[in-house]
């Protein structure tokens, strides 16, 4: 009997049985749970889980704040996202970090909590509980607010739209979009360099190329209250006329042309040979995030007062804003609107859009909007 051999197999199957249960050894998180104790002002947060969670608490100064580490856990492939209240929570936002989620949750209170594990019952597998007492809410007040904006600096980002070895649309008359674009984000550029305090931020400042990722890296590196991408329409009917208003969208678009321009709009970043997938590293590891959905409800209030204002200086598309998922409105922390001035496929906006006059008209309306954004707190 050759025992070398033997013991080769043998160690050989306890490689492979050390393998197999590394791989196994990763736990799923199914789901997350919220509900609501009006009695004990409490919110309940559990995990769901295969296994028993493994976790750390990360301390914090912020009492408003909790971070947990989840160890050796993954979302289990039918994960959805919770049913979340806004009104309780301002982040609650979980990463995939190597093998370990990251949950980051931050309240409009001052809370303390307690945690314990369960074990499976009938209906539900290993279970962490986090119980959030909710003490004293800090203040949302729209006069302090107001207070507090006539101090801060806001930052707003003016990206002009295509550049470059990118035209973006092109009229008849061979007026291109990156040309007329870049005059108006220059001439709102001016305007609101003027007031005391805003710091106006030009993503383009010149016939460059920028692809739809490093306009979003250029706003945030700013730190940029509001994000405006400004652009002029196209349409294979040469009719079509109007200004329009767009916002991103989570769930498709609003409409068929919402969604034919948004696909137009983000086929720019084909010509610099950029990706323009979902799911680039800056965005794949961020599962879930409130923050984007709360952003988004910024941009609404914002959009719909541009389009207040578009509406005195030009005829409308559309007369309310329109969604779709345009990557360079994909920030998940700068409220984001994408103005549409005019059609340069229609020969009569074509020619006004080459004129100063209306060039100047909606760099005043924007500048205009923008304040009443300010003014009532909206940024």
């Amino acid at each position: 009997m050759n025992y070398s051999n033997i013991f080769k197999y043998f160690l050989y199957g306890l490689l492979v049985l050390g393998l197999s249960s590394n791989a196994n050894s990763i736990n799923d998180l199914n789901k997350i749970r919220t509900s609501f104790d009006n009695n004990q002002k409490k919110v309940r947060i559990v995990f769901d889980a295969s296994k028993k969670i493994e976790f750390q608490i990360k301390n914090s100064k912020n009492q408003s704040q909790i971070n947990i580490n989840l160890k050796n856990i993954r979302t289990n492939k039918n994960f959805s996202k919770p049913s979340i209240d806004k009104k309780y929570f301002k982040k609650f936002i979980l990463r995939k970090i190597d093998n370990n989620l990251d949950f980051e949750l931050v309240t409009n209170y001052k809370i303390q909590y307690k945690y314990f594990s369960l074990k499976p019952n009938n209906n539900y597998g290993h279970r962490l509980v986090f119980d959030i007492y909710l003490g004293k809410k800090k203040s949302t007040n729209t006069k302090e607010k107001k207070k507090n904006s006539t101090k801060k600096i806001f930052v707003i980002a003016i990206d002009a739209g295509h550049g470059g070895k990118d035209p973006g649309a092109i009229g008849r008359r061979g007026t291109k979009e990156k040309d007329i674009v870049l005059l108006i984000a220059k001439r709102l550029h001016k305007l609101l360099k003027k007031e005391k305090n805003i710091k106006p931020i030009l993503i383009r400042n010149k016939d460059s190329y920028l692809s739809l990722r490093q306009r979003i890296n250029k706003a945030r590196r700013y730190k940029a209250d509001l994000f405006l991408s400004i652009h002029a329409n196209a349409s294979k009917n040469r009719k079509a006329r109007g200004s329009s208003v767009y916002v991103l969208s989570q769930h498709g678009a609003t409409s068929e042309q919402a969604k034919w321009l948004a696909n137009k709009e983000n086929s720019s970043d084909l010509l610099g040979g950029a990706s323009i997938d979902d799911k680039d590293q800056d965005v794949a590891q961020v599962l879930l995030d409130l923050s984007q959905s709360v952003t988004i409800e910024t941009s609404l209030k914002a959009s719909s007062i541009i389009l207040k204002k578009l509406k005195k200086i030009s005829k409308l598309q559309f007369n309310s804003t329109e969604q779709a998922g345009f990557v360079v409105l994909k920030s998940p922390d700068i409220p984001s609107v994408l103005i549409e001035t005019a059609f340069l496929s229609n020969p009569k906006e074509e020619k006004k859009l080459k004129t100063k006059k209306f060039q100047k008209n909606i760099a005043k309306a924007v500048k205009d909007a923008i304040l009443e954004i300010i003014r009532k707190g909206i940024i």
